[in-house]
């Protein structure tokens, strides 16, 4: 029997088999109320559920409708996000191959490229900044799989200007964790690049002149320094200190001090080279590092700036002289760090001071009295042009068998007042690098000529030949021809007297107006000699377009002449040589007579040298010759 069914017979009071009448209609009673208890239950439950249903069915559509809005907003918002990033961003991907797949069109708005023109030229764009070689570093660790910090690119826009990029990239695996493909995202970083630049430019350079500072200058000294020691060159520091600098701060104020600061960057930078470094260390300090010096520029760069220093200075309304004193270390002689140079260089600065200022000195003692003596002779050369100091001394020019006089190379001295007989080697190079030489050549040329018209009138019957050497800078002039020619008419002389002297290194150029100025000079009869022959350019080419009727041969060649014996030397082929080109061959430097006898035994037919004559004074050679 159900359940149910005997709960409602137990209500009835049923408790065998049979029912009474009054049992059954109890029975009858009881379920039909159970009937209608079970409908109503149902309809409530119904109601409920249908309540319920349409409450969920309402709360479904609410938050579909809510999730749809809040997609399109989000949608919306990443949309205007990118459209407003167009300027500043742009993304691409790679394939595993590190090869662009897929650029933005955003990158025309930052760099003004085409996505075409973009993916197949990309490399055509990076300029050569440094920080680009660490790009294809962290790509390839992106390749690896492993997530890397944002790096920089400097690439060119399209408009040729250069924009600097910040560089994210993320590696995307599949599912067995291997790279499938590297998304990244770029951002134009151009101004905040070069404001970090322009900070980075503050902290290196002082304020006041824009100079390097103390810190910087240390920096670039250690790369120079680097430098140096790799190729073993040397360089100087000069320490310069603004002599009664304190006077002007005291009197006039400090903005006049800045300003005198100021100027002294101006007058001073123009006049320096673009790889040596101009620094200001603190107050009325300066620093000048020249690189790769030898003494003779370093004199000449130092009396620029003493000379620099020494005009005067109009600030506002004052006319000021102020001077500087100069202390100067060279590395490596005096030291080879930092700290030994800036040491050695401020004590050579003051030693500058104790000897009454506006003046320079050397750590080394030695080199402070060859430096100012070569300043000394630059400072007194166009005075002793103007009074006459210069003497042309002559050598003679023999032939070997019988010393039989043919000639004589013209030689400078230089009669000092103070330093006595000064020889070429102490002055000629100095000559060079001021331009000098331009006048003193112009002067021997005419001084020869004057000369040879003294002896061709002391003696009718012996014409003097007479050589002079012709540097580099002259054959440079185009006035040369006229220079000569000029000579030769205001003294009366032949031109077959005077014959020039070049070096071979004047045609390492190969220069095409130099022949023909050659040649000008040689078709009004002036013989031209090669000096120092075989040891400057290389190429003999050149002897077939110059117009050369002799060459010397250089000492260095005769000093190779054995003493006893016979055995093969360049000199043979020289010989040699002269005799195929049908020209004069002429040994020069020959000091001993084993030399001479090697000279005459194989074919060279004139010297000249201590064996016969050194240089003399004209009335030594015309004594000479009479």
């Amino acid at each position: 029997m159900h359940r149910l069914l005997k709960r409602q017979l137990k209500k009835i009071g049923y408790t065998d088999n049979t029912l009474s009448k009054e049992q059954l209609e109890k029975l009858i009673s009881v379920i039909n109320q159970t009937y209608f208890d079970v409908d109503e239950d149902r309809a409530l439950l119904e109601n409920t559920l249908s309540i319920s249903s349409k409450e969920m069915q309402g709360l479904y559509e609410e938050l579909k409708y809510k999730s749809q809005n809040e997609l399109e907003q989000s949608e919306e918002k990443y949309g205007r996000l990118v459209k407003n990033l167009h300027n500043h961003y742009f993304f691409y991907t790679h394939d595993a191959e590190g090869v662009f797949t897929y650029i933005s069109d955003s990158i025309k708005d930052i760099l003004g490229y085409s996505t075409n023109e973009f993916l197949t030229h990309y490399e055509e764009y990076l300029t050569d900044d440094p920080i680009n070689k660490e790009a294809i570093k962290y790509t390839n660790l992106s390749l690896e799989g492993k997530a890397q910090e944002p790096y920089e690119l400097s690439i060119y826009h399209k408009d040729k200007s250069i924009r600097y990029l910040e560089v994210t990239e993320f590696p995307i695996l599949n599912k067995d964790g291997n790279v499938e493909f590297i998304d990244g995202i770029a951002r134009d970083i151009s101004q905040q690049y070069e404001a970090q630049q322009k900070i980075s430019s503050l902290a290196k350079h002082d304020v006041l002149t824009g100079l390097s500072n103390r810190l910087y200058l240390e920096e670039q000294l250690l790369s120079i320094i680097s430098n140096a020691s790799r190729t073993n060159k040397q360089f100087a520091l000069l320490f310069l200190d603004l002599d009664h600098f304190k006077n002007i701060n005291d009197t006039l104020g400090h903005d006049v001090g800045d300003k005198l600061l100021q100027e002294v960057t101006n007058r001073i930078q123009p006049n320096i080279r673009v790889e040596d470094i101009f620094a200001r260390i603190g107050g009325d300090e300066f620093i000048i590092i020249l690189t790769n010096i030898n003494e003779i520029d370093l004199a000449k760069s130092l009396n620029k700036i003493i000379k620099l220093m020494r005009k005067t200075w109009k600030i506002d309304s004052y006319e000021l002289k102020v001077s500087t004193s100069i202390g100067v270390a060279l590395y490596p002689k005096d030291g080879d760090t930092i700290v030994e140079l800036m040491k050695n260089a401020d004590i050579a600065m003051y030693k500058a001071k104790e000897k009454g200022r506006d003046n320079f000195s050397f750590f080394t003692d030695e080199l402070n009295q060859l430096i100012h003596e070569e300043m000394r002779l630059e400072q007194g050369m166009s005075n002793a042009l103007a009074t006459n100091q210069f003497e042309l001394y002559y050598q003679p020019k023999q032939e070997l068998i019988d010393d039989t006089i043919i000639g004589a190379e013209a030689l400078i001295r230089w009669n000092h007042p103070e330093l006595g007989l000064i020889y070429p080697d102490k002055f000629i190079s100095l000559t060079e690098s001021t331009g000098f030489i331009v006048k003193l050549g112009r002067w021997i040329i005419k001084e020869a000529c004057k000369a040879i018209h003294r002896f061709n009138t002391k003696d009718k019957n012996h014409k003097l030949h007479l050589s002079v050497n012709i540097s580099t800078r002259q054959l440079q002039l185009d006035d040369l021809h006229n220079t000569i020619e000029n000579a030769l008419k205001s003294s009366n002389i032949d031109a077959s007297q005077l014959s020039i002297e070049i070096t071979e290194s004047v045609m390492a150029d190969n220069n095409e107006k130099l022949i023909k100025k050659l040649q000008d000079i040689n078709a009004i009869g002036i013989k031209i000699c090669l000096d120092d022959f075989g040891t400057g350019y290389s190429s003999l080419s050149y002897l077939n377009k110059l117009p050369i009727n002799a060459f010397k041969i250089d000492k260095s060649f005769v000093d190779d002449i054995p003493k006893r014996g016979e055995k093969k030397i360049l000199l043979d082929t020289i010989i040699a040589m002269g005799k195929a080109l049908d020209m004069g061959v002429v040994a020069e430097g020959v000091e001993e007579e084993y030399q001479r006898n090697y000279l005459i035994k194989h074919g060279c037919i004139y010297y000249q040298g201590y064996l016969f004559s050194k240089p003399i004074t004209e009335d030594e050679y015309f004594n000479l010759i009479s």
